[in-house]
C-alpha cells in the first residue's frame, strides 16, 4: 500500500517520465536550455528598446505584436513541415534562428531592424513549437503521455525560472549586452544537443494542415459541447493578459517604481518559481477534486495579483504580487488544459487544440498592439486595470456557463461524462470520421 502511494506522487511520476529514454531526457534538457535563453532577455528588452532604439511603449507593443503575428501564422506551415521533414530539423532550425536573431540585436540601431528581427524570431518559435510537441509524443509510450507532457512543462518552467533573474543580474552588474550573448549561445547549444536525439520513424499522413480544417474541427466540437466556447474565450483573454505580463507590467515597474533590471528579473523569477512549485500538485488535485474550483480560485488570485500592482509602492510589494499571480496561474492553468481535453472529441483533439492556440495567439497580437498605446495615451495604470477586468470577466464566464467537466471522487458526474466518452461517429453518425479526415 505504501509503495503504491509513493509511486503515485507527482515527483516520482516526473522522475519516471525522465527515465523513459535517453532521447526524451535530451529533449527535456534542450527545452530547459532554450527556455533559459528566452527568460534571460525578458527583463531587459523594454529598456533595450527605449535606450538603444528610442522606442516608447506604443512602438514596442506594435513590434511585439509582429512577433505574435508571425508566430501565430507560422504555426500552420510549421506543423505541416514537422510532419513532412521530421521533428528534429525544425527544432534545430528554429533554435538556430533564435540564436542568430538574438545575437543580431546587439548590432542594430533602428526600430525597423528590431521589427524585422522580431518577425524572424516569431517564425523560429513557430518552427519549434509543434515539432517539440510532436517529438515529445513520438518518444514516449502511450501510457506515459500525460506524465511526459507534465515533464515538458516543468522543464520549460525550470529554464524560464532562472532566466529573468540571471538576465537582470548580468545586465545590471556585468554589462547590458551580456544577456544577449548568453541567450544566443544557449540557443546554439540547444540546437547542438537536439542533433543527438534519435528521432523515431513516424508515418506521415497525406492530409495537409489548414486553418479551415482546425476551425472546422473546433466548430464540430462546440456543437457537441458548448463549454468549449467559454474555455476558448478565456484563452483569448489570457492571450491579451499575457501581453501585459510580458510588456506592460515590466514598463510599469521601471517607470512608476524605478525598479532596476536586477529587481525586475527577480520579480519575474519569483512568479515563475511559484508556478514551478505548484503546477504539478494542482494538476493532480484537479483530477481528484475537479477542474472548475481551481480555475475560479486561480483566476481570482491572478486578478488580485495583477490589479494590486496599481497600488504597489515598494519593490517587495511587487515580489509578493508576482508570487500571488504565479500561484494563481499554477492553480488554474493545468485545470484549463484538462478541461479543454474533457470537452473535446478524442479523434479531433489535435486540431481543436491548434485552433485554440491560434485564437490565444491572436489575443497576444491584440494585447501587444493595444496595450502599448493605452499605456502612452491614457496612463501606465490603464492597461493593468483593463486587463484585470477582462480576466475577471473571463473567469466569470467559466463560473456561469461551464459546469464541472470531470467526475470527482465524491461521485458527482461531469457534464460530458456518462459511462463512455463520445466518439466522432457517435456524435455525427456513420461516415462522419471519414468526412473529417478528408476535410
Amino acid at each position: 500500500m505504501g509503495n503504491t502511494k509513493k509511486k503515485d506522487r507527482p515527483g516520482t511520476r516526473i522522475l519516471d517520465a525522465l527515465a523513459i529514454s535517453r532521447d526524451f531526457s535530451i529533449l527535456m534538457l534542450s527545452l530547459a536550455v532554450v527556455s533559459l535563453g528566452f527568460g534571460i532577455l525578458s527583463p531587459i528588452m523594454p529598456k533595450f528598446a527605449e535606450q538603444n532604439l528610442n522606442m516608447d511603449a506604443a512602438q514596442l507593443g506594435t513590434t511585439y505584436s509582429l512577433f505574435a503575428l508571425s508566430f501565430a501564422l507560422g504555426m500552420i506551415p510549421a506543423g505541416y513541415l514537422a510532419d513532412r521533414l521530421g521533428r528534429k530539423p525544425l527544432i534545430i532550425a528554429g533554435t538556430l534562428t533564435f540564436a542568430l536573431t538574438t545575437y543580431a540585436l546587439v548590432l542594430i540601431s533602428t526600430s525597423w531592424q528590431f521589427a524585422i528581427l522580431r518577425v524572424l524570431e516569431g517564425l523560429g518559435a513557430a518552427l519549434v513549437t509543434p515539432a517539440a510537441f510532436a517529438l515529445t509524443i513520438d518518444l514516449v509510450p502511450e501510457n506515459k503521455r500525460g506524465v511526459a507532457m507534465g515533464a515538458e512543462g516543468t522543464a520549460q518552467l525550470l529554464g524560464g525560472f532562472g532566466g529573468p533573474a540571471l538576465g537582470g543580474i548580468l545586465a545590471g552588474q556585468v554589462g547590458f549586452y551580456y544577456p544577449f550573448y548568453i541567450a544566443a549561445g544557449l540557443a546554439a547549444v540547444c540546437a547542438g544537443v537536439v542533433f543527438f536525439i534519435r528521432e523515431p520513424k513516424v508515418h506521415m499522413a497525406d492530409e495537409k494542415s489548414s486553418i479551415l480544417a482546425m476551425f472546422g474541427a473546433w466548430k464540430r466540437n462546440f456543437q457537441q459541447n458548448k463549454a468549449l466556447a467559454a474555455v476558448t474565450t478565456r484563452g483569448f483573454v489570457m492571450g491579451i493578459v499575457q501581453a501585459l505580463w510580458n510588456l506592460g507590467l515590466i514598463y510599469y515597474w521601471y517607470d512608476r517604481l524605478g525598479m532596476s533590471e536586477t529587481e525586475v528579473g527577480i520579480a519575474i523569477s519569483i512568479e515563475l518559481l511559484a508556478m514551478l512549485l505548484a503546477t504539478l500538485p494542482f494538476g493532480a488535485m484537479s483530477d481528484k477534486h475537479g477542474r472548475r474550483p481551481f480555475i475560479l480560485i486561480g483566476g481570482a488570485l491572478m486578478v488580485g495579483g495583477l490589479l494590486l500592482n496599481v497600488w504597489a509602492t515598494e519593490v517587495w510589494h511587487v515580489f509578493v504580487l508576482a508570487a500571488i499571480g504565479g500561484f494563481g496561474g499554477a492553480m488554474s492553468n493545468p485545470s484549463v488544459g484538462a478541461m479543454l481535453a474533457d470537452v473535446m472529441l478524442r479523434a479531433e483533439r489535435g486540431r481543436v487544440m491548434g485552433a485554440y492556440q491560434m485564437i490565444q495567439g491572436f489575443g497576444n497580437i491584440i494585447g501587444f498592439f493595444a496595450l502599448g498605446y493605452i499605456y502612452v495615451v491614457v496612463s501606465p495604470e490603464a492597461p493593468i486595470i483593463l486587463c484585470s477586468m477582462a480576466l475577471a470577466v473571463a473567469t466569470l464566464i467559466i463560473a456561469i456557463f461551464v459546469h464541472e467537466t470531470r467526475v470527482t471522487t465524491s461521485g458527482r458526474s461531469a457534464t460530458i461524462a456518462k459511462a463512455k466518452e463520445p466518439t466522432v461517429e457517435s456524435v455525427y453518425g456513420d461516415g462522419a470520421a471519414d468526412d473529417i479526415s478528408q476535410e
